[in-house]
């Protein structure tokens, strides 16, 4: 579509006709960003997303932007697609939105995005919001982008959550572990392998299905690992000679 066509189809809320692959350019980010002033917020989240799929300089612009939008589905939209665009320059404004943005979900979406920058000139920031922090979940994601910029405490506090009692923190912070992207807290998981309690619930709605601990690990070394096993791996539960050789090919991990 030309630019045009996606800001009219943006003002008529046709959500199916630009959020098609391919069916919003680059070259419609400037014509979108007067919409963000638009007085209807579907229409402004909306924005957000085709800037999202426009990308560019304009979407830059737009979704830092968007993040003082006073409805939260259009900044907490604006905060989960800024990891999609953001460049150094805009790292100064999201440190600052990190910490003082009245909705927690933006305060969470942007602590993970400073932890993927790879930089330790976010842990301090980070380390910040993380003592201040009210919010149990955005807390979470402070402590989840220290881990994954390897400050030490952070890294012990995933460490300890791994082997904690409950199967469902197990399973949790198993989940938790492709974003932290660390090897060695891989390799603690391996008592996990000999956990057989029920973990996960990964059944259609009209009814339950559960596979376990070590089920979930599994399927967890396999992503971080980039599949390293002989069997099929998904959403079921593995025999004892497929737990014993992924605890094999996790001994060897370090």
């Amino acid at each position: 579509m030309t630019p045009s066509q996606v800001v009219e189809s943006v003002k008529s809320l046709a959500w199916a006709r630009v959020t098609q692959p391919g069916a919003v350019a680059p070259t419609a980010g400037p014509a979108l960003l007067p919409l963000l002033d638009d007085p209807n917020p579907q229409v402004r989240e909306l924005t957000v997303y085709c800037l999202d799929a426009a990308g560019g300089a304009a979407a830059r612009q737009g979704l830092i932007k968007a993040l003082n939008d006073r409805i939260e589905t259009v900044n907490t939209a604006a905060a989960r697609a800024l990891a999609n665009h953001y460049t150094a320059a805009e790292i100064p404004t999201i440190r600052n939105q990190m910490s003082n943005h009245r909705n927690e979900v933006v305060r969470e979406n942007l602590a993970l995005l400073l932890g993927k920058t790879g930089s330790p000139d976010n842990v301090p920031p980070l380390l910040a919001r993380k003592a201040a922090e009210k919010d149990q979940h955005a807390r979470h994601a402070a402590t989840l982008a220290l881990a994954r910029l390897a400050e030490p405490s952070s890294r012990q506090e995933i460490g300890t959550l791994l082997l904690a009692d409950d199967p469902k923190t197990r399973v949790e912070t198993l989940r938790d572990l492709p974003y932290v992207n660390d090897r060695g807290l891989l390799a603690q998981a391996l008592p996990l392998l000999d956990d057989t309690r029920l973990g996960l619930n990964v059944g259609p709605s009209h009814g339950p299905y559960h596979i376990r601990v070590c089920d979930v690990a599994v399927n967890v070394m396999d992503e971080m690992l980039q599949h390293p096993f002989t069997f099929q791996t998904g959403l079921r539960r593995y025999t004892p000679d497929e737990l014993a050789q992924a605890k094999a090919v996790l001994s060897r991990v370090h």
